[in-house]
């Protein structure tokens, strides 16, 4: 008997597997080998389904990522433990719910719900660093638009890429910090 986290976490294996378009309730109730009688246990009709997948995507995500921002006050910490955070995202589900955010408007409601959060999380750790918040926000929407455009560009195809390209941002935000005076040489 599969639970509802189950049907979610189903879910994003067949987004990442085969982008939105493969995301239907007949291949995600035989994945799961069960009727779909028991997928209406957990949700009025597919509609449903969608929205609270997509609440729950949204819900987990900026949930995590609070906590992560949350566990140090050093701002770098922060952004190291976003880096990583960054690093661990479903990549390639978040490509589909990106792609399927461009033709469907309650996907794309959720998706610029989620871009929101992280960077504003991302704009907290900047303006610990930058007094400027013009170029705090241009240095967050910096790191929103590498996460974005790798998402976009290579779904998840090149780790490493994305981690080289978070990290210059790391390093260009840590200097600052020093020239501030707020960290100490590693």
């Amino acid at each position: 008997m599969a639970i509802k986290q189950d049907y979610f976490d189903t879910a994003f294996e067949l987004l990442s597997e085969q982008g939105y378009s493969a995301l239907k309730q007949a291949p995600l109730c035989k994945r799961l080998r069960v009727t779909t009688g028991s997928f209406y246990h957990y949700f009025e009709n597919w509609h449903d389904f969608t929205s609270q997948l997509l609440e729950h995507w949204r819900t987990e995500r900026t949930t995590q990522l609070v906590e992560l921002a949350q566990q140090s006050k050093d701002p770098i910490d922060q952004l190291q433990a976003l880096l990583r955070f960054a690093l661990d995202l479903p990549h390639r589900a978040e490509a589909a719910i990106r792609v399927w955010s461009k033709v469907d408007p309650e996907v794309g409601a959720v998706q610029k719900a989620v871009d929101a959060q992280r960077l504003e999380v991302v704009l907290r750790a900047a303006r610990a660093i930058i007094d400027d918040e013009d170029e705090a926000l241009n240095h967050a929407r910096w790191g929103l638009y590498l996460l974005a455009g790798y998402q976009e560009l290579d779904s998840g195809e090149d780790p490493a890429a994305l981690e080289w390209v978070l990290r210059r941002l790391l390093n260009e935000l840590t200097e600052k910090s020093r020239e501030k005076g707020n960290v100490t040489p590693i």
